[in-house]
């Protein structure tokens, strides 16, 4: 019996130090490397298979306090070509007429903005880092998305680590080591209302009440556990972000619908790793921030899936096991002016193409690095591409690891994601705060 204790302590104390071995990394630390590593090329890792045995090889493209999250015996990260994803030809379009147009005003938001990317590559690297962070962020919201996309059935997995680093309870898709304490099956859908690049015809929006004032809106309904069934949001994303985003919930024990504060969109969602600013590796508002760019770096992504159903592996099933590629990005900072904010600061690694995030590191108030966030997406061949709905790279998982506590939140898509075109009818009716309490 003494032995058994000795041992459960002697794990415990193992896995308290890691947790400490993370947190040491602070802000400092990751400055370093990314200018150590700034030139570190697209094409620096030549195609193959990296296992455990090469895990120094990715010290160029992977941050200090994250790479330890790949250091297992049975890392396998597969390295493809970088290939172009470039966006719509409507966007292309759309980018080309209204060049130069658009500008940020003294608080943050854009003005002047019609359709299409709204900052070129040259505005950016000629504007002062503070402007340049606001142009890459505002870049990153009015990304190519078509008209947003439906994910029916997301499996959400809160993870928790195995002393011994075995499995416990896993759901599909976890291949790794780990428990799942907790999970959720999700039905979610965004439709985009305005600066529809594809509609030059019609003003760039919807007919449907609100395009005139909001970017999007989004559905999302809780299938299961029993506990919180039926359970609902929909969320308006306006185009002012400084009137505030709204965010209605229907809460199925309650039988009422009450809105979310700012406070707890900062909280921790459902009791997974995620906030409600999270998703995709950044989901807030851009003037709910102090923004900075701070150069370029090439990362490893996922960007192109060869996964049927989105697999991750390691000691609690966070990183994926697919298909990467190093894309070049920009690193963005983003410092919450919400004085009471959990975070410090979020690290943001924006795909100079896609304007998606690859990965995304948050520092808690003492600079020490606290969480990251990784975004998978699967791409069509390029013979597709042409066609609106196959045009976006489609998201198929969101992870979101606790470096500090050592527990993750794996999201993943079941079924495909779907860039379905949607009728106003069907906007109204879907998306009205009115039938929140209603089904679908």
């Amino acid at each position: 019996m003494l032995k058994i204790l000795l041992n459960i302590v002697l794990n415990a104390l193992t896995l308290v130090a890691t947790c400490q071995v993370f947190a040491a990394v602070t802000f400092s630390d990751v400055k370093v490397w990314l200018d150590e590593y700034a030139q570190a090329p697209s094409d620096g890792l030549a195609p193959g298979n990296y296992d455990r045995a090469r895990l120094q090889d990715l010290n160029a493209y992977i941050a200090p306090g994250f790479i330890e999250s790949f250091d297992f015996p049975e890392l396998d990260i597969e390295i493809e070509e970088t290939r172009s994803h470039a966006p719509h030809q409507s966007f292309q379009e759309a980018t080309a007429l209204y060049a130069d147009q658009a500008t940020i005003n003294e608080d943050g938001q854009i003005e002047g903005y019609t359709a299409g990317q709204p900052f070129t590559r040259q505005a950016i690297d000629a504007a002062l880092s503070g402007a340049a962070g606001l142009m890459v962020a505002w870049n990153r919201i009015y990304r190519w998305q078509y008209q947003g996309y439906r994910a029916p059935e997301t499996t959400m997995a809160n993870i928790e680590s195995v002393l011994d680093g075995g499995a416990g309870d896993l759901v599909e898709g976890l291949v790794g080591g780990g428990h799942v304490d907790r999970y959720f099956q999700v039905f979610y859908h965004r439709v985009y209302l305005s600066k529809l690049a594809w509609l030059p015809t019609k003003g760039y929006r919807m007919d449907v009440t609100g395009s005139d004032e909001l970017l999007y809106k989004e559905f999302m309904e809780f299938l299961a556990p029993f506990d919180v069934a039926g359970t609902k949001f929909i969320i308006e994303r306006p185009l002012i972000h400084a009137e505030g985003e709204k965010v209605n919930s229907y809460l199925a024990s309650e039988r009422r619908v009450r809105r979310l504060s700012a406070k707890e969109r900062a909280d921790h969602f459902m009791g997974t790793v995620f906030t409600f600013d999270d998703f995709e590796g950044f989901s807030g508002l851009v003037t709910d921030n102090t923004w900075e760019l701070l150069g370029h770096k090439v990362i490893p992504a996922v960007l192109n899936s060869k996964q049927a159903i989105p697999l991750s592996h390691g000691p609690i099933s966070s990183i994926p096991l697919d298909r990467w590629q190093l894309r070049p990005s920009y690193v963005l900072q983003a410092i919450p002016k919400f004085e009471n904010h959990q975070y410090g600061r979020r690290l943001m690694f924006v795909d100079e193409e896609t304007f998606g995030i690859g990965l995304a590191l948050v520092f808690d108030r003492n600079d020490e690095l606290y969480k990251a966030f990784m975004v998978v997406h699967k791409s069509s061949d390029k013979s597709e591409q042409s066609e609106l709905a196959l045009s976006v790279p489609r998201w198929r998982s969101s992870i979101a690891i606790n470096l500090r506590d050592n527990l993750a939140t794996v999201a993943i898509a079941g079924p495909p994601t779907e860039f379905v075109p949607m009728k106003a009818s069907r906007v109204n009716q879907l998306f009205s705060i009115s039938n929140l309490s209603g089904g679908r």
